[in-house]
């Protein structure tokens, strides 16, 4: 799915651009009532121009059994505790030094008077081409007229506009005309939603990210503790293939040790393992079929007695994980040593029949975790048909989890799935886009576990170079 471009931008006024509190003193009004009021049909004729103002307060009092002394009272206060969203205007002024073509229009439920007296402060902003009140147009949102009369006085295709409304109504209308709205739920958000709308090249930007953090890339504990692996550091190479950007730390053997540096977390020492292994001889282009060889006979040298691999290379520690099954069958299939690991296909059809992935596993939550390996195994496979059961049903299963959730890392890896299967995934990529912060960088997300321990490793580097990966691929099957 190729970016689109759009051209306009609509923003609202009270609540986005400007806001007011309902909290009067010195009246005999409470915040409730005047949300009443102001949501009552006789104010919506007003915001429209169909009635004055002294018909308009006469009828609201008459109404709500208010004093009109106390709500003009009220009126007056709240317009005086006015306060100006000045990081959202200097936001969309730098939006549109950016990108000179972006026209930014206003489009609000406001009278006559009342946009009277906020006129000369609106145009001090410059940030507007042309303002739309609802007063001028007879109509306010979220009825249909408002948006017709914008398209029809702008000559703006709505599917070129970015609409942005704080009132879920507005939006959900807005969205019906074709806009592509953002509902304002906070300024920070909504800007970076504008920056991921705006700027069309997500692959550069996370690329960016990635070079200006080189030395960085690596994963922080969940108590924010920097945590050196290798795990991680192959991962951002298997998904961007660019060795500048990791620090790898091999032995010197033909097994591969999770930690960079010294083995030891939290008091224990670790031995080399056959998940960083298998990633490892799977990815990097420089290690012989020698070593190749002897990291497999390590591996079937450590077997549960049901014939899958152990995570650790370690006879004192039988730890099984399905998605380190995964990653092993993936290795030894690619080297054409599948027929060596002979229970691990049924225990992995097994698992995908059964649907048991779904639990997660001891180090890796996400089930999506495990479809990613198998999926990037018949990426490596393509044509095997000694596996054509598995492949069956990890396309089904992939299927079947895509836009399943808005989590962020979960997205990646069925992005990525997805992309590797030849499958469809738009509402994962739309996750993935719009969840790219303003330096390039995809937010830091627990991406697994350290099995008995209650800590989670989290990374940056790891979510962009997956993210930036699968938008890659995304586009270029489009």
């Amino acid at each position: 799915m190729a970016p689109h471009e759009y051209t306009s931008l609509i923003l609202d006024l009270g609540g986005v651009l400007a806001n007011y509190s309902p909290q009067v003193q010195s009246t005999s009004l409470t915040p409730r009532q005047v949300m009443n009021a102001l949501d009552s049909p006789c104010w919506h004729d007003f915001e429209c121009g169909k009635v004055s103002r002294q018909e308009c307060y006469a009828q609201l009092a008459a109404t709500f059994t208010i004093d009109l002394d106390d709500w003009q009272l009220s009126l007056k206060q709240m317009m005086k505790a006015l306060k100006i969203n000045k990081e959202l205007i200097c936001a969309v002024r730098h939006l549109k030094k950016a990108h000179p073509k972006l026209r930014v229009y206003g489009l609000s439920n406001i009278s006559e008077p009342d946009f009277k007296i906020l006129q000369s402060l609106i145009q001090s902003w410059e940030i507007f081409d042309e303002f739309y009140a609802s007063s001028e147009s007879g109509h306010r949102k979220p009825h249909a007229g408002i948006y017709k009369y914008f398209l029809d006085r702008s000559g703006e295709r709505a599917r070129n506009c970015i609409f942005v409304d704080d009132k879920l109504d507005n939006v959900v209308a807005a969205r019906l005309f074709g806009f592509r709205e953002v509902l304002f739920e906070g300024t920070e958000s909504v800007v970076r939603i504008l920056h991921n709308l705006l700027e069309r090249d997500a692959v550069a930007r996370g690329m960016a990210f990635l070079r200006s953090q080189v030395g960085h890339l690596f994963c922080e504990t969940t108590s924010g503790e920097k945590h050196k692996d290798n795990y991680s550091q192959l991962l951002i190479l298997q998904n961007t293939g660019d060795r500048s950007l990791v620090t790898l730390d091999h032995k010197g053997r033909s097994t591969w040790n999770y930690f960079i540096g010294t083995p030891v977390f939290a008091g224990t020492a670790y031995p080399d393992d056959s998940d960083t292994t298998s990633l490892a001889m799977s990815i990097l282009d420089d290690v012989s079929s020698e070593d190749k060889k002897l990291a497999m006979e390590s591996i079937l040298s450590h077997l549960s007695p049901d014939g899958l691999p152990y995570r650790w290379l370690d006879g004192n520690r039988p730890r099984v994980c399905h998605n380190i099954c995964a990653s092993v069958f993936r290795f030894f299939c690619a080297n054409g040593r599948r027929q060596d690991l002979p229970a691990v296909y049924d225990y992995l059809c097994d698992m995908l029949s059964s649907k048991a992935y779904l639990l997660g596993s001891r180090y890796y939550e996400s089930p999506d975790w495990f479809l990613y390996n198998l999926a990037d195994l018949f990426s490596r496979c393509p044509a095997d048909q000694d596996l054509e059961e598995l492949r069956d049903l990890v396309k089904r299963r992939v299927s079947e989890r895509a836009g399943c959730d808005q989590k962020v890392w979960d997205a990646c890896l069925r992005l990525m799935s997805a992309q590797l299967l030849g499958l469809e995934s738009r509402r994962d990529l739309e996750c993935v886009l719009d969840a790219q912060q303003l330096d390039g960088g995809w937010e830091q997300c627990t991406i697994w576990r350290c099995g008995k321990e209650p800590i989670g490793m989290r990374s940056r580097g790891v979510v962009t170079a997956m993210a930036v990966n699968g938008i890659r691929m995304a586009r270029e099957r489009s």
